[in-house]
């Protein structure tokens, strides 16, 4: 049975993985590449960053490859962490949560809502590139709760929900992330491209 192959570009097993369970409803058998994706991401925009990553694998190996960036915004900050999320301060997701709910603890409490953001880029081995979005709506916890996922999730309660993403479980998260929305966005384009040129195994 012939499986399209779909590169990701990413060093971010965690990432990986959840992008991996999402690319098996389509049909799409998700891989990383043999080699770190070495890219120096930019403060631009998260599609940049995306296509920076993917172009990288596609270059390398001569296939398609899917890049992501995805950021957390608080409008009452003027939008910030955004695009620098994953580096606005070094070290390791812990310390960016505390980092974060430290900038916020001048601000009132209906002043806490945040947006998840997700950009995918699908670079094609045949020229071009797709690119889908995605955004989850929701608030920051008071301090941090469970230990499921990664990144900001531990903070970040969806709307509609009274549990942080890091309560939920994988299962749960995966159905309303703003990284399913974006993936789910370009695989629709890349099913449907008739150039589609992933490795078959």
């Amino acid at each position: 049975m012939k499986t399209n192959i779909l590169y990701v570009a990413t060093n971010n097993t965690s990432k990986f993985r959840e992008i991996r369970q999402i690319a098996e409803d389509y049909g799409i058998h998700a891989q990383m590449p043999a080699v770190p994706v070495d890219v120096q991401e930019g403060v631009v925009s998260y599609e940049e960053n995306a296509l920076l990553k993917a172009s990288f694998v596609t270059a390398q190996f001569g296939v398609d490859a899917l890049g992501e960036d995805s950021g957390i915004e608080v409008p009452a900050l003027g939008g910030f962490p955004g695009v620098i999320s994953a580096r606005f301060v070094a070290g390791s997701d812990q310390d960016r949560n505390n980092a974060l709910l430290e900038r916020m603890k001048a601000l009132g409490h209906g002043q806490r809502q945040a947006v998840f953001k997700a950009y995918i880029v699908i670079t094609l081995a045949d020229g071009g590139h797709l690119t889908g979005y995605g955004e989850l709506r929701g608030s920051i916890a008071g301090v941090p709760a469970g230990g499921n996922g990664f990144g900001y999730d531990p903070i970040f309660i969806p709307d509609g929900y009274d549990r942080t993403l890091g309560l939920l479980s994988e299962e749960e998260k995966n159905r309303i992330s703003h990284r399913r929305k974006a993936i789910e966005s370009a695989f629709r384009q890349y099913r449907g491209h008739s150039g589609n040129t992933a490795g078959e195994r």
